[in-house]
């Protein structure tokens, strides 16, 4: 054997074993979704949604939450101070951020690239939305 063959340099380079893609985000997977971000919201806001369903698409992951508000909130809406409600809650949700894309990312198997919320003071309604990254680990296909 000579050196160039001995350094591996003339060898055939060897296939990458391709890296195995993340589970199908199927109904439970849906479930657990809801099940975990309705007890981010209980843990930290002192209640959760009364009902939850996460809706996926593609790589968009959107949870909607009703009956979300809390009592001081909706004690605030009746105040005619929704305003207040959505700017505590827009404080509040990016100081938790970090917590509800690990949740995720823990449950998809894959990377979180975009994460917003959004609250409804007026009919007590919540939105978590989830950007993840491709399935096949690339960047998220532009829309058309």
């Amino acid at each position: 054997m000579d050196d160039a063959s001995a350094r591996g340099h003339d060898a055939e380079p060897r296939p990458l074993s391709p890296v195995p893609a993340p589970a199908p985000i199927d109904g439970a997977m849906r479930s657990a979704i809801s099940q975990t971000i309705v007890r981010i919201h209980a843990d930290h806001y002192g209640k959760g949604a009364t009902q939850a369903k996460t809706y996926v698409w593609d790589n968009l992951v959107v949870c909607v939450l009703r009956d979300v508000l809390t009592v001081a909130e909706r004690t605030l809406i009746a105040a005619d101070r929704a305003d207040t409600v959505r700017d505590v809650r827009t404080t509040f949700q990016s100081t938790l951020e970090q917590t509800f894309r690990t949740a995720i990312e823990r449950l998809t198997g894959r990377r979180v690239q975009s994460f917003m919320s959004q609250v409804d003071p007026a009919n007590g309604l919540g939105v978590e939305v989830f950007v993840l990254e491709a399935a096949d680990g690339g960047d998220a296909p532009a829309a058309a």
